[in-house]
């Protein structure tokens, strides 16, 4: 009855008013114990609904599909390994299964992620203080740039090779990190002088002027009074990248197909069982209307990469390493707006520091995207908490089912452990829009809520590993873990993981015990594709010039780039036209197309020419192209459309006039007084 009587605000009142030590502490003394007791509960729950589950038949019979490498998961990672496992042993079966209809449809999905790609240029994570030291530690922004650049290689490879068709799944974006307190200010200094003697970071500029920032991200300084004295500053790196991670794997796996793979899609896996010859059996059972439909695969390697369903699949496998590996499911929500002339004034990742207290995935950023040819942005992420393994498909039995007697002790340890955490997303749930929109202000000053539009993200399985210290403990990064034998493999956890996809693919593959000979192969091959495999690209001089130089050439900025991808229509056409490919489009390249496609008078191509030739040079550069192709189409299509109405119209008489004359002449031939003789007659 109290609750019902109060207002909210007396209610936010009453939350806000100072308590004693002892009395604050009892409310998490309660979420511990509430948590404590959940997991306890979860973990019954889940051992009891996988008690119930119908044991699967795998018999390795006539009617088993046999594979060399299995591939469960049609994300980002599922479809980067199974083209390179594709690419690298072309003799293969590879076959990938998909439970939805479509792959990319999880956390690979444009709409759920923030379309980073992380090469640890602005993500603040990476560059934490010592605890001890109070030093600013770069090793791990190291790592993650290394893994990146060879994301960006083997891209640049697969473009250049035509296994992908072009690289309009990455964009150049600069990658900015920005501050707003003297802390803050110290760090990013600190971290951008320690991290400049590399080559990979050599580009980083950093400033504390209000101008230079503005004149980099003019959404930053949008209504914030450059007089107002607050200490503002910015690290910049021109090489970021924006990708498109749901484009990227349906890229993929198209070329996977087109390779020799096979793909299934609406399946489920439902149970695995190793044989003698350490093969294994997988139930593959099709989402169909029956639910009984299940078919037996047989295969060398297994390949778990279904995200948060990954844990659960080691599971069912049964392999020990799994032991004591628990999940922890977070979901999130991105704050978007498509207001082009709020776009306009950020083409940048921009990242900002994590609260204090706050856990490495609530670090805000403000991230330019392009997603089907149309520019927005993205703000947050705002965490959240649901008990699911998938956003798509699934229900909380799916996360339940993860509990088992090993791994209740540490998924209790962890949730003791991580009481900031566990504040920070029941207030993340519980967040009010106002809470939301002053968060987004701390970027956007002048941020208006009739611009932003609320959508959720992808959901998370953060890895709890067991450890022998504290029992159980929280990860937020990925892990490739394996049976011993090398037959199957699984990947856990999430973020960086799909930034640096192809360096987990070749890790994952590494895993697989094939054989010295294959292994020698591979790396021979990979060698090949990937000029920083293997290698330094900071301790080697020009190496990371030269994977860099390549993906501006091939992905970024060249004529197979996706730059402007809004415009790829625009530039097929630009590139069909262009006979001698030099880059220009010349009057007689243009009429003579347009000559062959349409039935224009040589007087309106000659018009539409000089319409496009803004400078009047003679010739049209893909940039006065691209500014008027819609104009083009526009006319074309009035033009093609007038004249085929005229020329029905045309038609339609001449067929009148034919119809009538011809009735006349039948009438003319016909008897007209012709009496039918009655019987009666």
């Amino acid at each position: 009855m109290l609750r019902a009587t109060l207002s909210r605000g007396a209610a936010r009142a009453m939350l806000r008013r100072p308590m004693s030590s002892a009395a604050a502490a009892r409310p998490w003394r309660r979420a511990a114990g509430f948590l404590g007791g959940s997991l306890v509960l979860g973990a019954g729950l889940g051992g009891g609904y996988y008690a119930m589950q119908p044991n699967v038949d795998l018999r390795d019979d006539e009617n088993v599909e046999e594979v060399d490498a299995l591939i469960i998961g049609g994300g980002i990672m599922g479809s980067t390994v199974a083209v390179m496992l594709k690419l690298l042993q072309p003799n293969w079966k590879v076959k990938l299964v998909e439970q939805h209809g479509r792959v990319a449809q999880e956390s690979s999905n444009e709409w759920h992620n923030a379309g980073t790609g992380h090469a640890a240029l602005c993500e603040p994570n990476y560059t934490p203080k010592n605890k001890q030291t109070g030093e600013v530690e770069i090793d791990k922004a190291v790592a993650v740039n290394q893994k990146f650049m060879i994301s960006l290689a083997f891209w640049s490879w697969l473009v250049e090779m035509g296994i992908l068709p072009d690289g309009s799944f990455i964009q150049p974006a600069p990658h900015i990190l920005f501050v707003h307190d003297e802390d803050g200010r110290k760090w990013l200094k600190e971290r951008v002088e320690k991290l400049k003697h590399l080559p990979a970071f050599a580009a980083t500029e950093y400033t504390e002027d209000y101008d230079k920032i503005k004149s980099w991200v003019g959404l930053l300084c949008s209504g914030r009074d450059k007089n107002s004295g607050e200490p503002i500053a910015c690290s910049r790196h021109p090489d970021g990248t924006e990708v498109n991670y749901g484009l990227l794997t349906r890229q993929l796996v198209q070329s996977l197909i087109e390779l020799g793979g096979d793909v299934q899609l609406l399946s489920t896996v439902t149970g695995l069982k190793q044989q003698a010859d350490k093969s294994w059996l997988v139930a593959v059972q099709k989402n169909d209307l029956t639910s009984s439909n299940t078919t037996t695969v047989k295969a060398k390697f297994v390949f778990a990469a279904s995200g948060g369903g990954s844990l659960r699949i080691l599971q069912m496998a049964g392999i020990p390493e799994v032991a004591g590996y628990g999940g922890m499911p977070v979901s999130g929500k991105f704050l978007v707006c498509q207001k082009p002339e709020i776009i306009e004034q950020n083409r940048n990742k921009v990242y900002g520091r994590a609260a204090i207290g706050a856990p490495p995935m609530s670090v805000p950023h403000l991230d330019w995207r392009t997603i089907y040819g149309k520019d927005c942005i993205f703000f947050g992420p705002f965490a959240g908490f649901s008990p699911a393994v998938f956003k798509m498909s699934g229900s909380p039995l799916d996360w339940l089912s993860t509990f088992n007697p090993s791994n209740i002790l540490p998924m209790m340890a962890m949730g003791i452990q991580n009481l900031d955490l566990v504040k920070y997303l029941v207030t993340e749930v519980f967040s009010s829009r106002d809470a939301q929109l002053e968060a987004l202000r701390k970027f956007v000053p002048d941020a208006k809520p009739e611009d932003w539009t609320m959508v959720w993200a992808g959901q998370r399985i953060q890895i709890v590993k067991p450890d022998p210290k504290v029992i159980g403990k929280l990860e937020f990064g990925t892990e490739v873990l394996s049976s011993a034998d090398g037959t199957i493999v699984g990947l856990l956890g999430a973020s960086p993981g799909a930034s640096v996809s192809p360096h987990i693919a070749i890790e994952v593959i590494n895993k697989f015990n094939s054989g010295t000979n294959d292994a020698f192969n591979w790396h021979v091959a990979l060698s090949q594709w990937i000029p920083s495999y293997g290698r330094d690209i900071n301790a080697e001089p020009g190496l990371y010039d030269k994977v860099m130089s390549k993906a501006r050439d091939v992905l970024l900025e060249g004529s197979t780039s996706g730059f402007r991808t809004g415009m790829q229509h625009s530039n097929h056409l630009f590139n069909r036209i262009d006979v001698n490919a030099d880059g220009s489009l010349s009057p007689a390249e243009i009429s003579a197309y347009l000559a062959r496609h349409t039935s224009m008078h040589p007087a309106q191509i000659d018009s539409l020419v000089r319409a496009l030739d803004e400078n009047q040079d003679g010739e049209v550069s893909r940039e006065e192209f691209e500014k008027g192709f819609s104009t083009i189409v526009a006319g074309l299509v009035r033009r093609s459309t007038a004249q085929r109405i005229e020329e029905v119209n045309r038609i339609a008489k001449e067929t009148v006039v034919h119809v009538t004359r011809s009735k006349e002449k039948k009438e003319e031939a016909s008897p007209q007084h012709i009496k039918i003789a009655s019987s009666k007659d």
